[in-house]
């Protein structure tokens, strides 16, 4: 399916409680940006974090070499900026506990190019402890193995539900 430029690539329904989701077989030689959006993610408990890691083409997820800096907009006190290297993860976007589940929409850049790095944008929104909470995320991944999928790690509470798309960027 292709609305404007964008081709869906894969659709993720979370239906049950996990912990995990590999996202395989997204990221290939047709496009160079794509774009992944988290909708309705809602976890039994806690606001968890998605912690995303790449996977490589022989089907493991890149635990290491991730720049990133990311800017928490608090709508109750002060803003929170966060910056690491050499991380573990790419901080991509939030899940919630409460009724109205968080979302995210995130664009990544040459995922599959084995001579480039990949780098990341991510925008999105939640509620924590009925606060609204916006963030903003920049990394990039400062590997140059060709990345073929997404591994979403839920850290603080199992996710139990939600949907993940991935699209192709088409140029014209």
């Amino acid at each position: 399916m292709a609305v404007g430029n964008l081709e869906l690539v894969k659709k993720t329904e979370i239906t049950t409680s996990v912990s995990s989701v590999d996202i395989t077989d997204v990221f290939s030689a047709k496009y160079d940006v794509y774009k992944i959006t988290t909708d309705n993610m809602i976890s039994a408990s806690g606001t968890p974090a998605l912690d995303l890691k790449y996977i490589d083409s022989g089907g493991s997820a890149i635990g290491s070499g991730y720049d990133r800096a990311n800017l928490t907009l608090k709508a109750e006190t002060t803003f929170a900026e966060n910056r690491n290297t050499n991380a573990s993860s790419v901080a991509s976007g939030l899940s919630n506990a409460e009724s109205n589940g968080a979302g995210s929409v995130s664009y990544v850049f040459n995922p599959f190019s084995s001579s480039s790095y990949t780098f990341h944008i991510m925008q999105g929104s939640f509620f924590a402890s009925g606060n609204f909470r916006g963030q903003k995320m920049i990394s990039v991944l400062k590997n140059v193995s060709s990345v073929t999928g997404l591994n979403i790690t839920f850290n603080g509470a199992n996710c139990t539900g939600g949907t993940i798309k991935v699209f192709g960027l088409a140029s014209n």
